[in-house]
């Protein structure tokens, strides 16, 4: 806690063996003068939460990987140009979310960062972006930026693997996204040049054969009290509509998790989704909406059946039962690819593998056929029931509309994020005790995964095959 800095300041030096330090929401207008004290073993800082104006004291923190600076108030007087941040060499993660800063300088920032999170700022500028040159992983939704901008600073970062510029001002979409060898995910729905897009897409979903369900309101869909999961600002229930099992993700604000939700704070997904938070990494609540609206005929991603607007958005999407994501989110050390528990995430067989990897191939066809990008191509983004080994793709959060026409390079940068979807596949599938897949079609089933992979993480954009190419390979 932050009183431990004050309450120990006579023996200080028993700070020296902390290696992560919490300082969140602790009325703290400047970093305590006590702080360099933790410098020979902290790791990990996080000020989130403070009227912090500026972080001079954090250049004395040789060991610092990981920073979290989440809504503090660095946007009042900016963050200078060679000042205390940009003399942090051993960060790696750092976290300048929600702080009003209207410029990105990369003269302020740390050389050595790989996981830059800059979301919900004002942010319309760029600066110096070759200081950033070994990001991998850069989130700027829900700021000002603009292609011009956007394409300056995917030139300056060879290293850029996963780039987050949804709901900012882009008009088109930067062409050095699709000149990036290694960029494999690129979120950019809520820009005016995807909800032109979205917007006539969904007409012509809406007069389909099989749109989904238009509903007056939430009180359509009857919410049990089981809950299924739960993730950032909302929490997922089974519910029932029309009879049919379905999974309802509920807002938390002001619910008691022992009241019964009124139907109000529902926002329907399988079954049931509502969002509490209006904005997140990947996009917005609306945007996610809309692309469940837009998808409802896909039998190989999670289907929305039905979806309302009043008293608030929501959607009824099916319900996999027994269902679990093939692989884990993210983690520090893997930065952009899956992680995998063992225990927790079963290792398949090559042939099962496949069937995951077919799954996933049709859903891109289909979404790219129609000029639709998923954004999120990941394990931890793919159900399967091991009972039935039914594979579906879900999480619609950064899907967006595209011109298939006019940039048709979209899909070819969608495609380098399956392929590294099937190296992580194939790091985690079981093997016999001499660590070998044994031969036929076990061996041949591998090979093909191999194959693909390779073909997909091609660095020429133009090389790499169309998910249709892969249905037909796989």
């Amino acid at each position: 806690p932050a009183s431990l800095l004050l309450r120990l300041e006579p023996t200080a030096s028993r700070l020296a063996s902390i290696c992560r330090l919490d300082l969140r929401k602790a009325g703290l207008k400047r970093l305590p003068a006590s702080i360099g004290l933790c410098a020979t073993c902290l790791e990990q800082l996080d000020v989130g939460g403070n009227p912090l104006e500026s972080l001079d004291g954090v250049q004395t923190l040789g060991r610092l990987r990981v920073l979290f600076a989440t809504g503090c108030a660095l946007g009042g007087r900016g963050l200078p140009a060679g000042g205390p941040l940009s003399r942090v060499d051993s960060l790696f993660m750092l976290s300048l979310k929600e702080n009003g800063l209207a410029v990105l300088d990369g003269e302020a920032l740390p050389p050595k960062l790989g996981w830059l999170i800059c979301a919900q700022n004002a942010i319309a500028e760029v600066r110096a972006p070759h200081r950033l040159s070994h990001v991998r992983k850069l989130m700027l939704s829900h700021n000002l930026l603009d292609a011009v901008a956007a394409d300056l600073l995917i030139e300056a970062i060879p290293a850029l693997e996963m780039l987050r510029l949804a709901c900012n001002r882009m008009e088109t979409l930067p062409a050095a996204a699709f000149r990036h060898p290694r960029l494999a995910w690129f979120a950019f729905g809520g820009n005016p040049y995807s909800a032109r897009l979205c917007a006539a897409a969904l007409s012509a979903a809406d007069a389909a054969a099989d749109a989904v369900a238009t509903l007056k309101d939430a009180s359509e869909v009857a919410v049990g009290e089981e809950e299924l999961g739960r993730g950032s600002g909302a929490v997922v229930k089974r519910g029932t509509w029309q009879g049919t099992p379905v999974a309802c993700k509920l807002g938390r604000a002001g619910l008691s998790p022992h009241r019964r939700p009124h139907p109000s704070h529902l926002f329907l997904k399988v079954a049931c989704k509502l969002w509490s938070a209006e904005l997140f990494s990947d996009g917005d609540a609306r945007g996610e909406w809309l692309m469940g609206r837009l998808t409802g005929g896909c039998a190989s991603l999670v289907r929305t059946l039905a979806a309302w607007e009043t008293p608030s958005l929501g959607m009824a999407v099916e319900l996999l039962e027994g269902a679990s994501a093939v692989g884990g989110p993210p983690s520090f050390a893997s930065v952009t690819r899956d992680a995998f528990v063992e225990g927790k995430h079963a290792r398949l067989t090559p042939a099962q593998a496949r069937e995951v990897a077919r799954a996933v191939a049709r859903a891109g066809a289909w979404l790219h056929a129609r000029g639709l990008a998923h954004c999120d191509i990941y394990l931890h983004n793919t159900l399967r029931v091991a009972e039935t080994e039914v594979v579906k793709l879900s999480d619609l959060g950064a899907a967006c509309a595209y011109d298939r026409h006019g940039h048709t390079a979209v899909e070819k940068l969608e495609v380098r994020s399956f392929g590294l979807l099937l190296l992580d596949l194939l790091s985690h599938l079981q093997v016999s005790h001499d660590g070998t897949f044994g031969g036929g079609e076990a061996a041949a089933a591998a090979a093909a995964l191999r194959h693909a992979a390779a073909a997909c993480t091609a660095e020429s954009l133009e090389a790499r095959p169309s998910f249709a190419e892969l249905c037909a390979e796989l």
